[in-house]
């Protein structure tokens, strides 16, 4: 079906409730109104319209094509928005979406980004949600474990997250130093709470039954403090740990508690300056294997 011209003016006849008001708001006749009304519903077979003296209203059918084409505004609304807000060249805001556990590993590519770009503003939108950008809500997203296959999407792999267990000084203090995986499941944990473990926790879900959890946080800032607290045993990055005070190691960083990264963008603005602009920043600064 190609009518998208008739479509429109049904859609503002019903917004605005008559012929008049509707050939006004497009800038036609009104028998050009009138003559799309009746073109649509020839092929649609079906009347959009009750006419009445007072004027038009609604069918059914006319109702189900009006939440399509309100749905279909919205959207062309939010596009609008998009590309009006795109700039020439590198500037303007970049919205780099990220979990919290990974948020600080990438703030030196962030700095090379401003730095080569001074005219740009990076916001930072961290959450566990897989943000729709499709919709705008980021630019680019960061984002752990599987890789992401939704058909929109260029993915592209990002350095591991180093991962190892850890413990404040105090709970080893208290508890005494593990020397073999056996000796984990007499340790508490501090672990993300979620029903399915992904990374490193379906490592130590494997490894650990049951596991004692002392604190359950899906964020990772608190479970950084639970850790520090003394709580009980925890995963965090290695490149965190490193600065740290009082950070013993339980069990050390190794390929089976990486996590997997991956630099998720629309294919709509995987080639846009400031997408490509980040996308050099993290190959700068060791986040991503150099163009070949």
């Amino acid at each position: 079906m190609d009518k998208w011209n008739e479509i429109r003016t049904a859609y503002m006849v019903a917004k605005l409730g008559t012929i008049t008001a509707a050939a006004h708001g497009l800038g036609v006749h009104r028998a050009t109104v009138i003559r799309h009304i009746d073109t649509l519903e020839a092929e649609l077979g079906s009347k959009v319209f009750f006419r009445n003296p007072r004027g038009y209203s609604l069918t059914e059918t006319g109702e189900d094509l009006l939440r399509v084409a309100e749905a279909t505004e919205d959207q062309l609304k939010q596009f609008l928005g998009r590309a009006h807000s795109r700039t020439p060249g590198v500037a303007g805001e970049l919205i780099v979406s990220t979990v919290d556990v990974v948020c600080q590993t990438f703030d030196g590519a962030i700095r090379h980004y401003l730095t080569e770009n001074p005219e740009s503003t990076v916001r930072s939108l961290v959450t566990s949600r897989a943000v729709k950008l499709e919709y705008g809500e980021a630019h680019v997203a960061i984002r752990a474990g599987k890789k992401p296959v939704d058909p929109d999407y260029v993915v592209l792999p990002l350095k591991p997250l180093t991962t190892g267990l850890y413990a404040h000084q105090s709970y080893i203090d208290k508890n005494g130093a593990t020397h073999s995986i056996a000796e984990l499941s007499r340790l508490r944990y501090v672990g993300i709470g979620r029903s399915t473990p992904v990374g490193p926790y379906a490592w130590l879900e494997k490894h650990v039954s049951p596991i004692k959890y002392a604190f359950l946080s899906e964020s990772f800032h608190s479970r950084l403090q639970a850790i520090m607290a003394g709580i009980g045993v925890g995963f965090m990055p290695e490149t965190q740990a490193a600065v740290l005070q009082d950070i013993a190691v339980v069990h050390a960083p190794n390929r089976a508690l990486n996590t997997r990264l991956w630099l998720v963008t629309h294919g709509a603005t995987h080639r846009s300056a400031k997408v490509q602009a980040f996308i050099n920043s993290l190959r700068a600064t060791g986040h991503m294997p150099q163009a070949d």
